[in-house]
Parts: structure tokens; sequence; C-alpha cells
């Protein structure tokens, strides 16, 4: 790669950097509102078992990852200060777009709404298949879709009271979306010759979000934002093993 075209992209990671660590500082402003302790049934929960403390764990990691991304981009800029810029792609400019959108339609989209664990995947799998695939046209199709789900789902959780049959009903449409999804990016990938970014993207955001709910929930005891069709039966198996193994 030319050092023009390097210098381009450590300028585009600036910019990329500078959104995450915004979008990251609001999502831990937000998750601060949450009550980090409290008194239930006459039983007082710890800081550690509080519902914002998944958020805050997963926003601060995020404003490090930015912040490291910032300043290697600041010093790779002031060390080759007399280096030209190479004229930026409309491509590049998509990558940012699309970037900003996963992530922002995660927090206020599918988060606030959606059962964590199929929140998770969802994002996982089409953030990885969007920059693994490095495809302009992929990603524009992503961007339009997500984008106009998330509004759909931030306008519904900021606009309505919901029951919990409402939600659920929202956790069973999620479910079709994710599957609709899955079969649309393989036939993408299918057409394109790159069944293998297919593969990487479910398989990588499947483990991850098999491994982190658990974890979080089940071992941490950490409530998690949204629970519904998939963290609420995953509790209650958990009680329902823990008791059976204390009667044998």
């Amino acid at each position: 790669m030319q050092p023009e075209q390097l210098m381009t992209l450590r300028r585009a990671d600036m910019r990329t950097a500078s959104i995450l660590m915004i979008v990251s500082a609001f999502a831990i402003i937000e998750s601060l509102s949450f009550p980090l302790t409290g008194n239930y049934a006459g039983v007082q929960n710890v800081w550690y078992v509080s519902p914002a403390l998944f958020p805050i764990i997963i926003s601060c990691l995020v404003f490090l990852c930015g912040a490291a991304l910032l300043i290697k981009s600041i010093i790779f800029i002031k060390q080759n200060a007399a280096i030209g810029t190479a004229k930026e792609s409309p491509a590049s400019w998509w990558r940012f777009f699309v970037l900003v959108s996963l992530i922002a339609g995660q927090v206020y989209g599918f988060v606030p709404l959606i059962d964590f664990a199929l929140s998770s995947f969802i994002f996982l799998f089409v953030f990885i298949f969007a920059f693994y695939s490095d495809n302009s046209t992929f990603q524009k199709r992503i961007f339009a879709i997500w984008t106009v789900v998330c509004v759909l789902l931030a306008s519904v959780t900021f606009s309505t009271n919901l029951t919990d049959e409402t939600r659920s009903l929202f956790d069973w449409t999620a479910l079709v979306f994710i599957v609709c999804m899955i079969v649309t990016l393989y036939k993408w990938a299918k057409k394109s010759e790159q069944l293998k970014v297919w593969k990487v993207s479910w398989k990588t955001a499947l483990i991850v979000t098999l491994v982190v709910c658990p974890v979080f929930r089940l071992g941490m005891l950490v409530p998690l934002p949204t629970e519904g069709i998939v963290i609420n039966p995953m509790v209650d198996i958990k009680y329902v093993v823990r008791d059976f193994w204390r009667e044998m």
C-alpha cells in the first residue's frame, strides 16, 4: 500500500475512533442511569449484579479501543506529516456510515427492545460480514436494511410502553428477521463466491453469543439489558437443573 493511501486510512481511523468514543460515552452515561444497587424484597443487591454493569463494561472496552485507535492514528500522522493524502474513495465513506449505523442501531434500536442474545448475534453477524467481505455493494445494502429496521425499533422503544407479551412478539419477529438475514447474506456470498466470509461471520457471532450471555447472566448473575425468549428460558433451565441436582 502506498504511503499516501496509508495516510488516508489513518485519517479515516481518526474519524472512526472519534465516533466510537462518542457513542460509547453516551452509552456509559445512559447505563449509569440504571440502579447500581437496590433493595428488593428486603434483600440488598450489590453493585456487581446491577443491570448497568454489562453495558458499562462493553462501552468502556469500546471507548478504550477507540482511544487506542485515535492515539495510534495521531502518532502516525505526526510522524509522517510530509506525506500527502490520497483522494478518499466513496467506499471509505460508506464503511464509515455503516460503522456508525451498526453501532448506533444496536445501542438505541435492538438492545433496549430485543432479547440480548438475539440482538448480540444479529449485530455481530452483520458487522463481521459487512467488513470482512469488504464489498461496498454489500455494505450499502446492509446500511439501508439495518438503518430502516433500527429506526423502527427505536421509534417503538421511545414512544410506547410495551407489555411483556408485546416484547415477546418483537423477539419472535426479530428471530424471523435474523433467519431472513442469514439466508439473504448467504445468497449474496454465494453469488460473489464469498461463502467463507458468511460461514466465519455466523459461526463467530454464535460462539461469542453462546459464551458471553451465559457467563454474565448465569455465572456473574448480571441482569442483561433485555431478557426475552432466549435469556429467560436459559435462566429457568439453570434453576431447574440446580433444583434437580440438589434433590439427587
